[in-house]
C-alpha cells in the first residue's frame, strides 16, 4: 500500500478525536442527538484546523443509521460507503477548481432528487470563497430554502470574501488556532502509536513551527520521521527546515543592544551560509524580540522551557518597550516585503544595519524609542554628551563648529551684547540662561517636533512642512538648530509670516519659548538670521544628538 501522510493518516474519525475545537464539536453532537439540524453550515478558521475534517464528520453523523451519543458509528453500511468515498448521497467539492456558475447549477439540478442511501443529501464545498459573484447569486435561492432533505456545508479560509446573503442563510462555526499543548500532546499519541521516541523540546518545536495548524505541524514532522525515523531531537528538527537556533538568535538580539553592526552582520552571513532559511531567521528573530516584551511584561506568569528562561534573563535588562516595538515594527515590514524584494538578503542586511544602527530611523516611532533609551540611561547616571555627538554627526571639525558658533552667536545678540560669550577659546560653560525649568523644555522640544510638523501638514500649510521635511533639529549653544539642505528653504523659513505661524505652532505644542536658528548646509554656511523668538532660553548639554524629524 502506498505511503499515506500523517495527517490523512491520523485524521479524525469521530468529532470527540477533533483536537481544540470542543465549543464547536459539543454544539453539533448536540444538534444531532435532538435532531435540530440546520440547513446550511459555515466552518471558518486558518488552515489546518480542522474544518473539512469535521465536515467529514457531521456528513456521516447525518446519515448514520446508529449514532453513538451524537458522533457517527462509523461501522454501519452508510458510514462505511462515505468513509470509502462512494457514497452517492454526499458530495464533496472544491470551489477553487468549479468557480462558476455551470458548477452551481449542477448542484442545483441534483438537489431535487431524494438520498439513495442515507437521511440526507450532503454538499460539502470547501474553499467556498473561491465561487465568482454570479456562482454565489445561483446558490442564494437554493441555500436559504433548501428542500429538506439536502444539508449545505461550506468551508472556507477568508470568510471576510462570504457575501454577507450567504452568510446570512448560513449556521457559522469558527475554528480557533490550535494551543501547542494541545498539538504536542497529540503529536505524543501518534508516535507512541509509530513506536518513535522524541524529545520534549523537539515536539514543542514542531508545535511552534505549525503556528496553530495541526495540519502544518504534523506535515513538519513527517519531513523530519523521513530524515530520522528512529528518534527525533531539537538538532535534527532545525537542520531538517531551515531553521536557527534560538541560542543564535538571542545573541542577534544582544547584537542589536549593543549597537554591533559588524557582529549582526557577520553572525547573519554564517546563518545564510549554513543554510538557513532567510524567512525563518527574519520570523525567528521577531519572535525573540516579542518573548523579550512579554517575559519583562509579565516574568513571573510567563511560560518557557529553562533554558529559553535563561536567555530572556541575559536579554531583557538589555531593552526597554518602546524600542522592542519598533524592532518589531521593522522586521514586519521586512518580512511583508520579501516577496516583492529583488534580493531578501539585501533586504534583512538593510534591516540588521537599521536595528543596531538606530540613529538612521528618522520615523515617528523610533524617535521615541531613542529617546526612550536615553532617558534610562540618564536614570542610570550614565552621562550623555551631545556636543560630540552633533559634531560627528554634521561631520563638522571641532575648529569649524567653534568658528560656526562664534559666527552664529555674534547674529544673534548683536542687540543684546551684554548676553554674548566671552571667549570661544576658553573652556567655560556658555552661559545658557536663568531658567531652571531649561531641561524640561528642550526634551518637550525635540519629542514633540513630530506634532509641530503634524499640525501643519494636516492644516494646509504644505509649503512649510515640505520645507522642514528632512531637516534635522538638535541644540547648540542655548539655540534651537533647524539645518536644511537647500538655500531656498532657508529663505522661505525666514520670511516673517512663517516665522510667526511656526513660533505659534510650536509654543502651542511644546509650551516651549525659545530662540531658533536657521541654517543651511554644512559648517561655513551657519549664517544666524534675525531672533524668531523672544526669551532666550537653555536647552542644556546633556540631551540626545540631533533627530532625523520626516
Amino acid at each position: 500500500m502506498a505511503y499515506q501522510a500523517l495527517y490523512r493518516k491520523w485524521r479524525p474519525m469521530k468529532f470527540d478525536d477533533v483536537i481544540g475545537q470542543s465549543h464547536i464539536t459539543e454544539t453539533v453532537k448536540n444538534e444531532m442527538r435532538s435532531g435540530a439540524i440546520a440547513h446550511a453550515y459555515l466552518f471558518t478558521g486558518t488552515r489546518g484546523t480542522g474544518k473539512t475534517t469535521t465536515a467529514k464528520i457531521l456528513s456521516r453523523a447525518l446519515n448514520c443509521q446508529s449514532l453513538i451519543d451524537g458522533n457517527p458509528c462509523n461501522e454501519c453500511e452508510v458510514c462505511r460507503s462515505i468513509i470509502s468515498e462512494v457514497c452517492l448521497d454526499v458530495q464533496e467539492i472544491d470551489a477553487a477548481s468549479n468557480t462558476g456558475v455551470d458548477n452551481i447549477r449542477d448542484i442545483i439540478s441534483q438537489v431535487q432528487y431524494l438520498p439513495t442511501m442515507g437521511k440526507y443529501k450532503v454538499f460539502i464545498i470547501d474553499e467556498v470563497h473561491m465561487l465568482s459573484k454570479g456562482a454565489f447569486n445561483a446558490l442564494l435561492k437554493t441555500l436559504e430554502e433548501p428542500p429538506a432533505h439536502v444539508v449545505f456545508i461550506l468551508a472556507t479560509t477568508e470568510v471576510q470574501s462570504i457575501p454577507a446573503t450567504i452568510l446570512s442563510r448560513c449556521q457559522r462555526f469558527d475554528f480557533k488556532n490550535i494551543s501547542i499543548d494541545d498539538i504536542v500532546s497529540n503529536i505524543k499519541t501518534i508516535l507512541a502509536s509509530e513506536n518513535i521516541e522524541a524529545d520534549e523540546d523537539a515536539l514543542e518545536y514542531v508545535a511552534y513551527l505549525g503556528d496553530g495548524s495541526m495540519r502544518d505541524s504534523l506535515s513538519i514532522l513527517d519531513r523530519c520521521l523521513a530524515f530520522s525515523s528512529d528518534s527525533l531531537s531539537l538538532g535534527k528538527i532545525i537542520d531538517v527546515v531551515g531553521a536557527v537556533d534560538d541560542k543564535i538568535l538571542y545573541e542577534f538580539a544582544k547584537d542589536v543592544a549593543n549597537n554591533d553592526t559588524s557582529s549582526a552582520l557577520m553572525r547573519f552571513n554564517n546563518c545564510v551560509n549554513d543554510g538557513k532559511n532567510l524567512d525563518n531567521i527574519a520570523k525567528g528573530l521577531l519572535n525573540v524580540f516579542r518573548e523579550i516584551i512579554m517575559y519583562k511584561i509579565n516574568e513571573e506568569n510567563f511560560s518557557a522551557s529553562k533554558i529559553k528562561k535563561e536567555y530572556l534573563k541575559e536579554c531583557a535588562h538589555l531593552f526597554d518597550v518602546a524600542s522592542l516595538s519598533n524592532y518589531i515594527n521593522i522586521i514586519s515590514e521586512c518580512i511583508a516585503s520579501f516577496k516583492s524584494f529583488a534580493s531578501q538578503r539585501v533586504l534583512f542586511e538593510c534591516v540588521l544595519v537599521r536595528l543596531t544602527t538606530p540613529q538612521m530611523n528618522s520615523d515617528y516611532t523610533s524617535v521615541l524609542a531613542r529617546i526612550s533609551a536615553l532617558e534610562n540611561k540618564m536614570a542610570s547616571g550614565v552621562f550623555v554628551s551631545s556636543s560630540s555627538a552633533d559634531e560627528k554627526k554634521q561631520n563638522v571639525s571641532p575648529k569649524e563648529k567653534k568658528t560656526d558658533t562664534k559666527s552664529g552667536d555674534k547674529d544673534i545678540h548683536k542687540q543684546t551684547p551684554e548676553h554674548m560669550p566671552e571667549d570661544t577659546n576658553t573652556k567655560e560653560t556658555p552661559d545658557v540662561g536663568n531658567n531652571p525649568n531649561s531641561d524640561t523644555l528642550i526634551k518637550n522640544v525635540i519629542q514633540k517636533w513630530p506634532e509641530v510638523t503634524d499640525y501643519l501638514l494636516n492644516n494646509g500649510k504644505i509649503a512649510l512642512y515640505t520645507n522642514l521635511l528632512g531637516s534635522n533639529i538638535y541644540e547648540e549653544d542655548g539655540s534651537l538648530i533647524i539645518r536644511v539642505d537647500d538655500e531656498s528653504k532657508k529663505h522661505m523659513l525666514c520670511e516673517k509670516a512663517n516665522t510667526d505661524l511656526l513660533k505659534d505652532v510650536i509654543i502651542s505644542s511644546t509650551g516651549a519659548d525659545v530662540k531658533v536658528r536657521i541654517v543651511c548646509g554644512g559648517a561655513g554656511d551657519n549664517t544666524s538670521e534675525d531672533d524668531i523668538f523672544k526669551n532666550l532660553d537653555s536647552l542644556g548639554k546633556n540631551f540626545p544628538d540631533n533627530f532625523n524629524i520626516n
